[in-house]
């Protein structure tokens, strides 16, 4: 074959991988992202450049990347995610939600994520006393004077949901982040909160606390730690789902 024609078909070649490749990457490109909402809620969920790490933003993120699904990050508030959700005006997910039926009904679960350990009581070094005769997470719930703290739309995880339904504590709900809630317990607003142990000592230096101002309370009748998972809106399509599922890594 003469040079000059295998130079020309070379050149062919070439702008033809060009074209594929250019067409492959705009087909990408048209995917529309999902936003992955978060908060930042040491040692759960972070910020580290353009990604996360924590115990569920970590695994979240790299589901994302590991699955080729186009992702934006942002920061958003806890109830306004919640509410992205439930409008379905776009294609947003949550991170770390545990299960709730009522959920099921406007959004998506993906598979866990996390386990957490099960969850325990904090107060102030200074309020301890006052939990000193109960023996159990009934008991607490039962003396109305101790002051449960509770975020706006959160779970609990369904046993301890429906023990505070069933026994309703006395209760101060608040639209404050978990470390907000923290200084909140610290200085008085509220008696108590309910906590994972392996969130309680990184959320109160994160919350520019020191550990010695609070007590941890555990209960060994306390409900086993419930799985966190992805919580995605309607809109974001099944086969992403699919994709992202098959990307998690977590083995329960």
């Amino acid at each position: 074959m003469p040079r000059a024609r295998i130079c020309k078909l070379a050149v062919q070649m070439s702008a033809l991988g060009t074209g594929l490749w250019v067409a492959a990457q705009a087909g990408a490109a048209t995917e529309q992202p999902v936003t992955l909402h978060y908060v930042e809620r040491p040692p759960y969920m972070m910020a580290s450049g353009e990604g996360l790490t924590g115990l569920t933003g970590g695994p979240s993120y790299q589901a994302f990347m590991k699955a080729k699904v186009p992702v934006e990050i942002r920061k958003t508030p806890f109830a306004r995610q919640l509410h992205y959700l439930e409008i379905n005006s776009g294609m947003d997910c949550m991170i770390g939600m545990f299960k709730k039926p009522e959920r099921e009904r406007f959004a998506k679960y993906s598979k866990p994520i996390y386990q957490d350990q099960p969850q325990m009581i904090l107060t102030s070094t200074a309020k301890a006393s006052r939990f000193a005769g109960h023996a159990s997470v009934v008991d607490v719930f039962n003396d109305k004077k101790l002051v449960l703290l509770v975020k706006l739309g959160y779970s609990y995880g369904l046993p301890l949901d429906a023990l505070i339904e069933k026994y309703q504590p006395t209760r101060q709900t608040t639209t404050d982040e978990n470390l907000a809630m923290v200084r909140q317990v610290k200085f008085g607003m509220a008696d108590y909160m309910l906590m994972a142990p392996e969130e309680a000592s990184v959320a109160i230096e994160a919350a520019g606390l020191v550990p010695k101002d609070f007590r941890q309370i555990k209960f060994k009748n306390m409900p086993g730690g419930e799985y966190r998972h992805l919580l995605c809106s309607n809109n974001v399509p099944d086969e992403v789902m699919q994709r992202l599922n098959a990307a998690i890594r977590f083995k329960k």
